[in-house]
């Protein structure tokens, strides 16, 4: 599966459940080139970070911060696929998979 195809049908399947999504490529030393996602439901963010060497492949690894208003948060690991990636980020917001500093503070 080719990069800018699996980019795009992540963007797009995350415009499909949530209603604020936002997608910048970017680049790091320790990461290489990877994408970061914004997914905003009601008050709360997901912020993830997708390499571009796991974007080449279906099933994948991401992961995403504790506390976005943090830059310096803990990156949480996940897995998902192609197909499940929303549900999985749905997850995350209905169970407050956060930092308690986080949630405490969206309160």
């Amino acid at each position: 599966m080719s990069y800018k195809y699996n980019v795009n049908k992540i963007h797009s399947n995350l415009q499909t459940q949530f209603s604020e999504v936002g997608i910048v490529e970017k680049a790091s030393i320790d990461l290489g080139p990877y994408v970061e996602l914004s997914i905003i439901k009601e008050d709360k963010e997901v912020k993830m970070i997708i390499t571009k060497k796991d974007l080449e492949k279906y099933n994948f690894n991401w992961c995403y911060s504790e506390n976005p208003m943090l830059e310096s948060a803990y990156m949480i690991p996940r897995i998902s696929n192609m197909d499940n990636i929303a549900s999985d980020i749905l997850d995350i917001f209905e169970n407050n998979r956060f930092s308690e500093d986080y949630i405490q503070n969206k309160q």
